[in-house]
């Protein structure tokens, strides 16, 4: 398979060994100077594009896509606000697109399960739960994308009976029905996630740490290997299990 990068930084980077190690050739890299001309040709000649650029330039790169018809998957995040709009444009325009905050594979299994045991817990007396994420200092949104899916996937498992707060209120105390998220931004680090559980007798933590950025884009090149065939606009999780079942046994 021929794979086009959309941005070139570290994940990018990263994105380029996984692939190649997988048998992958890398058809060219788009960056935010790339002309137009050369982005779609770069497009054409991909299978599939990878984006791990910037949330603002995720609208224009779904553009590009479906005007070459190429498979995207979407490794950005901050774009949140938009996912609604751009589903409905990859449907409506017979494209193909797979997002998600977090491509690690371990992510989803963490996610899962702690949402799962924090779900359980808090139907209990006298149970609370906060999330804290940790980042290196140049990551452009707050809080992660990670902690903001494992929020919304706690508070869909809560009937919203207790919604997420970021950041902490300054002025009064955290009310009973909201929990917090607590974000840090320090050093290289990849990506740290914990979800606490505090209760009456106990003390639990759930966590992720990811050791290198060649998690993440693990993922990624698996989602461009099953996307390419396919259309329509899925998340990550939501297709994990078929991504990771041999071919032969689908």
């Amino acid at each position: 398979m021929r794979i086009g990068l959309i941005g070139y930084g570290r994940m990018g980077q990263a994105v380029e060994r996984v692939a190649t190690a997988r048998g992958h050739a890398i058809a060219g890299v788009i960056r935010r100077d790339t002309p137009p001309d050369q982005r779609v040709q770069i497009a054409r000649q991909s299978d599939a594009l990878i984006d791990f650029s910037l949330a603002d330039a995720v609208p224009a790169n779904v553009a590009l896509a479906l005007q070459t018809r190429t498979p995207l998957v979407i490794g950005a995040t901050g774009w949140d606000a938009q996912r609604e709009a751009i589903a409905q444009q990859v449907r409506a325009a017979g494209g193909s697109a797979l997002y998600a905050p977090n491509f690690s594979i371990a992510v989803q299994a963490f996610l899962q399960h702690a949402v799962s045991l924090a779900a359980q817990l808090l139907a209990l007396e006298g149970w609370d739960v906060a999330i804290e994420e940790i980042h290196h200092r140049g990551k452009a949104d707050a809080p992660s994308g990670t902690a903001r899916a494992l929020a919304t996937r706690l508070q869909d498992a809560l009937n919203h009976t207790r919604t997420a707060q970021y950041p902490a209120p300054a002025d009064h105390r955290l009310p009973d029905a909201q929990f917090s998220i607590g974000v840090v931004r320090l050093g290289s680090e990849f990506g740290a996630h914990r979800l606490m559980l505090d209760g009456p007798y106990d003390w639990i933590e759930v966590a992720h740490r990811a050791k290198s950025r060649d998690g993440f884009a693990y993922g990624a090149v698996r989602a461009a290997e099953w996307l390419v065939g396919r259309t329509g606009f899925f998340a990550f999780a939501e297709v994990l299990s078929d991504i990771l079942t041999p071919k032969e046994e689908r």
